[in-house]
This record gives C-alpha cells, structure tokens and sequence, in this order.
C-alpha cells in the first residue's frame, strides 16, 4: 500500500478534510493533495509530524511492517524519499502551481462591483506565475500606447478646430466691419474690425481648452446669476398688479445682470487670450496635457 494511501485512510480516520491537515502541518492543501495522489512525497520531517498526528509509528504511515523490510527494499530499490518542494501559491491565470519566491508575483486590482443601481470600487489580490505577470505588463504597456496615442488624436482635432471656427468668425467679421466702412459706418466699422481681431484668439483659446482662460470666463459669467428677493403683497387686484409688475421688473432685472456678466467674461476672456493664445497653442502642439 502507497504512502499516499496511507495518509488518506489515517486522515479519513480522523475526520479530517485536506485543508485540516494543511492547516495542521503548516502546507497548503494542494500539497496534500498530491501527496494522497502519489504525485510527490512528503519529506521526512512531515511524516513524523504525521505519524505524530495520525498516533502510528512512521513505518506504518509509510506502508512498510518492520525495519527489516525498510532495509531490504531500500537496499534493493535504493529508494530516496523525494524532498517536497512547498507550493507557494497558484497562477490565477495558468493554474500552475509557483514553488519559487521569484516567481510569485503578488499585486493588488481595483475593480467595479454593481448592485442594484450603485456601485462602488474593491481591492483584491491577485497572484500570478511570473510569465504571466510579464506577459499582464506587456498588454498594459499596449493598451496605455493606444490610449496615448488616442489622446494625441484628440489634441490634434482640438487644434485643427481651433484654427478653422476663430478664422471663419474673424473672417465672418471683418468682411461686415467693410462692409460698414464703405457705408461710412466707420464707428461700426472700427468696433467690427477690433472684435474681429481680439474674436481669434479668444475662441481658439476656449476651444483647446488647456488654460485658465475658460475658468476665469466661467467663473465671471455666473456674476450675473443671482437670487432675487421675494415679493410681498395683498391679495387683490392691486396686489397681483403689483407682483406682476415687480416679477417682471426682477426678471428683466436678471436677465440685464446675466448679460452683462456674460459680456464681461467675454471682454475680460479676449484681452486674457492675447497673451495666453500663444501659450495655449504651444502646449497644444507639444501635447503637454499629457503629461499630468
């Protein structure tokens, strides 16, 4: 009878399940396992443990009835107990067993799970061989290429965009300021042509999108968004008159201060963009976006 026999009918014995008698010999169950299986065998020190465990003398654990024979089939057989190699863990993505520390590589990965209508995020570890874990580094080196390279499409658009819009409006406007000059409108005319100059850098800097200059416009726009106060009055026709006119005056009143921060976001954003234009561009081209 096999050792792996054995081990198998002392552990039944003892209703124990092979993770117990991992656990209680400090191996993983898969090395019991094999043991059981007769794929490996377990090292000296192990079997007296079990021996231990299993209340039977080694040469019982081991299949054999007395020293004698012990001796003569290992004078014959010249049988060597193979030392057992300790699994380390298990490839998650072959599903082979790593013996050596250098082959085990742990990492943690963030993943998504859903429930019901929300979701959130875990961390769990992960174990791989490390043929594996090189091949995990090479994919994910090419999907970061392909992201890269994506980005750089998309900088590249931005930045065709923002030499097309600005010039049709720059354009759109300077042919109207001539428009105006050869009425005699040079006032019209003069205002055109200096909207004309300050519209080009002023929209291809909102279209790359890359400076302070959309914030700063943003920000001054909402000025204008206020809470108006409410309106007190009696019910009657003079008091629904009243309220009337004072929500239309209040709406009116709205409607005036959105505009107007509105038109001084844009005058504050064009003088901005004079000398930030450049700049935006520049970054633009040598993709520095990227590198955050």
């Amino acid at each position: 009878m096999s050792i792996g026999t054995k081990i198998k009918e002392y552990r039944t014995k003892l209703g124990l399940t092979q993770k117990d008698l991992a656990e209680k010999l400090c191996v993983t169950y898969q090395a019991v396992s094999r043991w059981e299986n007769d794929e490996v065998e377990p090292s000296i020190e192990t079997i007296k443990e079990m021996a231990k465990l299993f209340s039977c003398t080694t040469d019982e654990l081991m299949g054999f009835e007395n020293n004698n024979q012990i001796k003569e089939e290992n004078s014959e057989a010249k049988t060597t107990i193979i030392k057992e190699k300790v699994v380390l863990g298990i490839c998650e993505k072959c599903s082979k067993p790593i013996f050596e520390p250098d082959d085990l590589i742990k990492f943690e990965e963030t993943y998504h799970v859903r429930r019901g209508r929300s979701s959130h995020k875990e961390v769990r570890q992960v174990i791989l061989c490390k043929e594996c874990n090189e091949k995990r580094l090479e994919n994910e080196k090419i999907e970061k290429e392909k992201e890269r390279k994506l980005q750089e499409k998309e900088l590249k658009n931005k930045r065709i965009h923002s030499f097309i819009w600005p010039s049709l409006l720059a354009a759109l406007l300077l042919v109207i300021s001539i428009i105006q000059f050869v009425k005699g409108n040079s006032g019209a005319g003069t205002f055109l042509l200096i909207l004309a100059l300050f519209s080009y850098p002023f929209l291809a800097t909102m279209i790359l999108n890359n400076t302070f200059v959309s914030d700063v416009w943003l920000e001054v726009s909402t000025w204008g968004f206020v809470k108006m106060p409410g309106v007190i009055f009696t019910f009657d026709f003079g008091g629904i008159v009243f309220l009337i006119t004072v929500k239309l005056f209040l709406f009116l009143l709205g409607l005036a201060l959105a505009l107007g921060s509105f038109a001084l976001a844009t005058v504050i954003a064009m003088i901005l963009s004079i000398f930030v234009y450049p700049y935006a561009l520049n970054k633009n081209i040598k993709g520095k976006e990227l590198e955050k």
